[in-house]
């Protein structure tokens, strides 16, 4: 794993309290913009995984407070969230969702599922971390599982990568290192797996195109 993501990781497990505290704070300054956030995702997640079988296995990167892996066990998913900061792993195990302290670039994942998400995770990935980390996906999933997430454009950035740390939901205290990609150099990356991309789209912010979502399929 890069320096940049080994030392972004030291900060959440430094400071995930923090960050629990402020998301919440965050989201109830504007409560209808938080409920339209989280509605769009879970159409999201419905449309992405609702394909496979029944009671698949999917596995979240990165679960933070745990409420997009609690969701998706509500609709019947039989769901293993994960985080690194002990502060994250506490707060999903008091969801009831089978949590593990994960890395995704260090550790193996421990059995193979239908689905796996990571979603606003690979903001702290080089394209070295990235392309590593798909490999390791591409090996956890079943034969036609699928792969959801999202990046950061870096067509709406006036940088390639920072160390920074955002105001709001995004505060912790401490600087994390941010890296923005273009939607032609995540395909170039992807093009060198056997996924294949069977879903892609932009969205959120002004011009609804802050965000790449790519859903890949092996």
């Amino acid at each position: 794993m890069s320096e940049e993501n080994r030392k972004t990781l030291e900060v959440y497990e430094r400071t995930a309290s923090t960050y629990l505290a402020n998301t919440k704070k965050h989201d109830e300054l504007d409560p209808e913009k938080a409920y339209q956030k989280s509605m769009n995702l879970k159409v999201f997640l419905g449309k992405t995984f609702s394909p496979l079988r029944e009671h698949a296995k999917i596995f979240e990167i990165g679960s933070a407070d745990g409420v997009t892996a609690k969701h998706l066990e509500r609709i019947g998913f039989d769901v293993t969230a994960s985080d690194v900061a002990e502060d994250f792993i506490k707060t999903i195990a008091e969801t009831g969702v089978k949590v593990i302290k994960f890395n995704a670039l260090t550790d193996e994942f421990p059995d193979k599922y239908d689905g796996i998400l990571a979603w606003r995770v690979l903001v702290h990935f080089t394209p070295e971390d990235f392309e590593k980390l798909l490999g390791k996906v591409y090996d956890a999933l079943e034969p036609y599982g699928r792969f959801a997430f999202n990046m950061m454009n870096r067509e709406v950035r006036e940088v390639d990568n920072e160390w920074v740390d955002f105001p709001g939901e995004y505060y912790m205290g401490e600087d994390r290192f941010y890296c923005y990609y273009r939607e032609e150099d995540v395909r170039a990356i992807i093009a060198k797996t056997k996924f294949r991309i069977i879903d892609f789209h932009k969205e959120g912010g002004k011009h609804f195109d802050k965000w790449l979502v790519f859903v890949l399929e092996k």
